[in-house]
């Protein structure tokens, strides 16, 4: 699944590709099991037609293609390959939408997908308007990420750091919560409440440096950018680290289960 630093980085690339563009149709091509998305709601991509594109913007791990038209792009949660084409676009894709110059923008699924939807801009800035997540990579201090833990609801800080941070923080799910708490030396499965300032200080920075690090990398070795190049960033939680050395202290990596598999130093992390 794409997060926070692919979502950044293809958002980028496509405000240098996309302005300016005119689109000339949009199709589902193909939809399966896995693409949480209706044939019906493609049929509203009708309202996308001869709109221009004017901005890009995101609230992770939502993209958003802003049109002159009232209507834009919204692209959810995408665990798959978005692509610019100049010219032919894969053989294999789901989604596409055609430009009025021959190029095209297309979605090829490899995991899930909550779709690609046509919204308006009112529905986009509600979505923004009622976000209730930290922005890990906004213009924010550790006293501002430290009130929004203590503003969270007790139900939320009640779950294991892991989950609250997959469940609360933009554009960040599993792998990276956990490699996250990995570098702040925190047990996934300890519970959020439970934490002291010292201990979410070592959150809030180790969520600096890691995505900062995987951004200037160009994301994750196993995901794509807007032109099918991959990442150069190697996370380190991942459920494949298991039985590998720590990056901390060299210890091997044990395996915990906290919202899916993932690996845990129990050397670094104790609970």
């Amino acid at each position: 699944m794409l997060q926070y630093p692919e979502i950044k980085i293809i958002a980028s690339q496509m405000q240098a590709e996309l302005i300016g563009k005119t689109i000339e149709l949009g199709l589902l091509v193909k939809s399966n099991s896995n693409m949480f998305m209706a044939e019906n709601n493609a049929a509203h991509y009708a309202l996308l037609n001869g709109g221009t594109i004017q901005h890009i913007e995101m609230l992770a791990p939502d993209i958003y293609i802003k049109l002159d038209n009232g209507y834009g792009i919204l692209i959810c949660q995408s665990g798959g390959k978005i692509l610019f084409n100049k010219s032919e676009p894969p053989k294999n894709h789901n989604i596409i939408f055609n430009f009025t110059d021959g190029s095209s923008l297309t979605y090829t699924m490899m995991l899930h997908s909550m779709g690609f939807h046509a919204i308006s801009h009112d529905d986009w800035q509600h979505r923004i308007q009622t976000n209730t997540k930290f922005d890990p990579l906004g213009n924010n201090i550790f006293e501002d990420y430290f009130s929004f833990i203590n503003n969270r609801s007790e139900d939320e800080i009640k779950k294991p750091t892991k989950t609250f941070l997959a469940t609360n923080i933009l554009g960040v799910i599993s792998s990276f919560a956990a490699e996250i708490l990995l570098y702040a030396r925190v047990h996934p499965s300890v519970q959020a409440r439970k934490l002291n300032k010292e201990q979410h200080k070592r959150i809030y920075d180790s969520m600096k440096s890691v995505l900062t690090n995987a951004y200037e990398k160009g994301g994750r070795v196993n995901e794509f950018n807007l032109y099918g190049q991959k990442g150069h960033y190697v996370a380190m939680a991942e459920r494949k680290h298991i039985g590998g050395n720590c990056p901390l202290c060299g210890n091997i990596l044990g395996k915990t289960t906290v919202g899916g598999v993932t690996a845990f130093c129990p050397n670094c992390q104790i609970k």
